[in-house]
């Protein structure tokens, strides 16, 4: 047969013979036996598949690695012909882009959803945008709150806040290091919520992008850390009674390998994830050939037990710097200050620390407004954080910051909390105060 039908470029007119990447030195295998860098090079059928018009699910070979890692860290085989292994799975650019999607395929105008509250902000736009309803619900020191998602549920035909509202679809949720608050659910916690989930028939939108940026368990043997099990993996609990496709998960690439190579993946119900595809083939195609080659060659390298150190190693690099951070905090703001400023709870995972500052109180606001305090008095002292009303779908008024510890060095850690406290302090004199209450919860 003679074909005529495709519309792809001759891969003759691409002016790249190969890719050569080279590892750091530090990196997991990043040497060779004799100490010269590691190299990983993508040419012939490999690069010119990688270069050319691609499936919109996203590249067998990455799609082949990340089953393996589903299987062995989520103890689901996707095709296994059990039933836990009738899931879809899809790449996309980043997980901010299956976000998208999934929000596209999910939600009608006037849809409701729930969020968990505080929220991470970037999924609010394209709420908005679709003209979702969003819903708060109260979270906790691990997260969404199980008793407050209950009663959310139970009392929606009554409650004020959401009688006027449609039944919800989902209920978003970060469950590891969340952005902004740091929080980390217990398995038992997860276990609560996605039985409410089942109960309610409503979607768990399992956000996890700091899974692997996780500081509990971490040992010498990073290929079998324990990990609290994932919304997906628990719908093996009682699977066979009570059902599957009750979990959409959502996985990054960016905080472990590259924020700039712009992938992650999604994996869930086969119906949700085959319309995601279809969206995707219908607006940017795929995500990057060149990236998920880059990306399925390391890990086909690597190995998933190589994978699993480095992704250990990145956890315990983040960790070193969250404890350098909370050093910092506790000595400056924190109990250990001559004046405790502020409160939090020391984060284990992600890249946050969510900080209650101790304020003035305002006729709106009793326990003070961090965002009159950031936009003014902060930047006064030349420091920034990101007040927590962006965290809020209600834009309310509350005293909390989020500090983040990836990027900042000891010395700036030290001045910049310094900064925080002028400001904190300026604010009090402000409204009138010669001394500064003592925190009283």
């Amino acid at each position: 047969m003679i074909s005529l039908l495709a519309g792809k470029p001759n891969p003759d007119g691409f002016p790249f013979e190969s890719i050569t990447l080279q590892l750091k030195p530090s990196a997991e295998a990043g040497s060779k036996p004799s100490g010269e860098p590691m190299e990983i090079t993508i040419d012939g059928s490999r690069l010119e598949n990688a270069l050319q018009y691609g499936s919109s699910s996203g590249d067998d070979i990455l799609l082949g690695e990340i089953d393996k890692i589903l299987s062995r860290v989520h103890h689901r085989t996707r095709g296994d012909g059990q039933p836990a292994g009738e899931f879809g799975l899809m790449l996309g650019t980043g997980s901010q882009d299956l976000l998208s999607k999934a929000i596209s395929i999910l939600f009608d105008p006037e849809d409701t959803v729930l969020v968990e509250s505080p929220v991470y902000p970037g999924v609010l736009p394209e709420l908005v945008t679709h003209k979702v309803q969003v819903c708060g619900v109260e979270s906790d020191h691990q997260g969404l709150s199980a008793k407050a998602l209950r009663e959310t549920l139970q009392n929606w035909n009554t409650s004020e806040k959401t009688k006027h509202l449609r039944y919800p679809k989902a209920v978003y949720t970060v469950p590891t290091g969340a952005n902004p608050a740091g929080t980390t659910a217990s398995t038992e916690r997860k276990r609560e919520i996605l039985a409410i989930a089942r109960e309610f028939s409503i979607l768990v939108l399992e956000d996890d992008p700091y899974y692997f940026v996780s500081f509990e368990n971490l040992t010498e043997d990073a290929s079998n850390q324990e990990r609290a099990l994932s919304y997906f993996e628990l719908e093996n609990e009682q699977g066979s009674e009570l059902g599957y496709g009750y979990v959409l998960r959502f996985e990054s690439f960016s905080k472990i390998l590259s924020a700039g190579i712009r992938l992650g993946f999604a994996c869930g119900p086969k119906p949700l994830i085959n319309a995601m595809v279809a969206l995707t083939a219908s607006t940017n195609l795929h995500a990057s050939g060149a990236s998920q080659a880059i990306v399925g060659e390391l890990i086909h390298y690597w190995g998933v037990d190589g994978f699993l150190r480095h992704v250990a190693n990145v956890a315990k690099m983040y960790m070193e710097r969250r404890d350098m951070f909370g050093r910092q905090l506790d000595r400056i703001l924190g109990a250990e200050s001559e004046k405790p400023l502020a409160t939090y709870v020391t984060p284990v995972a992600g890249m946050f620390y969510w900080i209650k500052l101790h304020l003035p109180p305002t006729p709106d606001a009793p326990e003070g407004d961090s965002y009159q305090v950031i936009s003014q008095k902060a930047l006064e002292f030349g420091v920034l954080a990101m007040p927590g009303a962006a965290f809020f779908a209600d834009k309310r008024k509350t005293p909390y910051v989020r500090a983040s510890f990836s990027l900042i060095e000891p010395d700036e850690a030290n001045e910049a909390l310094l900064r925080l406290r002028q400001a904190v302090l300026s604010a009090w004199e402000d409204a009138g105060y010669e001394t500064v209450p003592k925190i009283t919860s």
